[in-house]
């Protein structure tokens, strides 16, 4: 039997990627920006109309600030060029590059606002002031580092990026904070514009709200976004659980969320000691009352408890304690039948009744 020719009258469904891609670009990056780079060459060469920012955050399942990170990222790397119109800068138009003829990105090339920016800083003092700026003293950028981190074109990419997203120009309290979590912690690029967005999706951008976020990721070892995302959602949970606990029936109001940050990032207590606090809380006054749990807390923290096995220890020993003290109620007691004696009722001459008299006083009484 001959052999049967089968042809088709449509190309495959094939989307081509450029090797320097895969080996200059690929290995080294987030997946998810990965995700979004093949997924344009695939929209691109097939010509797919309608794309939006909104349509690629619900394909992969992302938030629309995940996607623009990845945008912001390829277009860094020169990978793509974003066209941007409108009042608000809105990206209009992708271009797909050629990554075969491109070369690492240059800050300089990424367009600045006509402000002070962390690439020309001014003349700095030997190492900052955090007094006046109200850091912890532990977090000190030199002069040798301010100059370093100005030529650091991934340094001052993200400065520039952080930028946009407060919409003002960095203080100088911001980009001192910025240069320790990147040179002195080591957060990544993509940390760090990770953790702005998600302290800014909350409502906090002051410089201590953002430094308490930051320490506890890298408390936990926190690396990457999907790892920072994951502590959040942690986060958000001990919320529910801190609801729960105080039977409010709501989520915590913005001022209930900040006691929960304090006990939680700056005193780094333990999610089941809080709990447990709440819960004496309640059994006290049958309501809830931050105010007084955070009072305990605090007392907890002061004596460096922060397990639920130090309250444990700490209730065992103030227990020993009052059982060892005198009684002062029984002692006050005392002390009162003690006053009660000199009086002049209680001091009275009694004497025993007999039967016999207490009939004869009957009947006088019933005669009357």
């Amino acid at each position: 039997m001959d052999t049967i020719l089968l042809c088709s009258g449509y190309p495959p469904a094939t989307t081509y990627i450029h090797n320097a891609f895969i080996e200059d670009y690929m290995l080294s990056a987030n997946g998810s920006y990965v995700k979004v780079y093949i997924y344009l060459l695939k929209c691109i060469q097939t010509g797919e109309k309608d794309l939006s920012i909104s349509s690629l955050a619900d394909k992969m399942d992302n938030t629309e600030k995940d996607i623009l990170r990845a945008l912001n990222y390829w277009e860094k790397n020169h990978l793509i060029h974003l066209v941007k119109g409108g009042n608000n800068g809105e990206i209009t138009g992708i271009e797909i590059l050629n990554p075969g003829s491109q070369k690492k990105a240059s800050a300089r090339e990424i367009p600045a606002k006509e402000t002070a920016s962390p690439e020309k800083p001014a003349e700095p003092p030997q190492t900052i002031n955090t007094a006046a700026t109200k850091e912890p003293p532990d977090i000190k950028i030199t002069a040798s580092q301010t100059k370093r981190l100005s030529g650091d074109d991934d340094f001052v990419w993200t400065s520039r990026v952080i930028e946009s997203y407060v919409s003002r120009p960095l203080k100088p309290g911001e980009v001192q904070l910025i240069s320790y979590l990147y040179d002195d912690l080591g957060f990544s690029p993509d940390l760090l514009l990770y953790l702005y967005e998600y302290c800014i999706s909350l409502g906090k951008t002051s410089v201590n709200y953002i430094q308490a976020v930051a320490l506890s990721w890298d408390k936990q070892n926190i690396k990457t976004p999907e790892e920072a995302k994951n502590a959040s959602s942690n986060y958000k949970a001990t919320y529910t659980a801190i609801a729960r606990a105080f039977a409010l029936g709501r989520p915590l109001a913005p001022a209930e969320k900040d006691f929960a940050s304090r006990w939680l990032n700056e005193w780094h207590m333990d999610l089941s000691v809080v709990l447990d606090a709440c819960n004496r809380t309640m059994l006290k006054f049958q309501k809830a009352d931050f105010n007084y749990t955070n009072g305990t807390i605090e007392k907890w923290h002061k004596n460096n408890i922060h397990t639920l096995q130090d309250v444990k220890k700490a209730d065992e020993e103030y227990a020993k304690k009052k059982k060892a003290a005198p009684d002062k109620k029984q002692y006050d007691g005392t002390q009162q039948n003690s006053h009660r004696d000199k009086n002049q009722f209680n001091n009275f001459m009694q004497r025993e009744v007999s039967k016999k008299e207490i009939d004869e006083l009957e009947k006088k009484l019933l005669a009357r």
